[in-house]
């Protein structure tokens, strides 16, 4: 067995955030696509070295393979957004874009995946989180987490 840890399943995230409150649902949204915005960057940027200063070839199979092992967990991200919309759903709440854009926005697999552009993110929370969230901001999500010893850590 590895030593690498190694996510949840997608079956025991979507029961993990039955139990969270909505505004760590929405919370987990953001820091969702924050995460798949850094490897779309990183990825750019690995290709770009490739495409302009890697020399060796098995320099550039070894980059090519971070490529397609960061469109993995791209992926595997994009999966769990479709879990936290249908979460966010179920509890008859709006969906991000519905908050964020103040308007009954439709929007399709692509886009749920997709961070909009004029998103406001403040200590971690796009604005319309923060209007309807009543948590102390002076502190960060971590603060929260080491407080409360029992939980699930996603």
């Amino acid at each position: 067995m590895s030593d690498e840890p190694r996510p949840i399943t997608l079956e025991a995230f979507a029961e993990a955030i039955k139990e969270l409150p909505l505004s760590a649902v929405y919370a987990k949204v953001l820091e969702i696509r924050n995460s798949i915005a850094h490897l779309h960057r990183s990825n750019s940027e690995l290709t770009e070295f490739i495409n302009e200063s890697c020399e060796s070839e098995s320099d550039k199979r070894e980059l090519e393979g971070y490529i397609a092992e960061n469109e993995g967990v791209i992926t595997n991200m994009t999966e769990r957004l479709g879990l936290l919309k249908s979460e966010i759903e179920r509890r008859g709440e709006p969906w991000i874009e519905e908050l964020l854009n103040g308007a009954d926005t439709k929007t399709d697999g692509d886009q749920s995946s997709a961070t909009p552009a004029s998103q406001p993110v403040v200590n971690g929370m796009a604005e319309g989180d923060r209007n309807t969230e009543q948590q102390d901001t002076s502190r960060g999500p971590q603060d929260t987490q080491a407080d409360n010893e029992e939980g699930v850590y996603l």
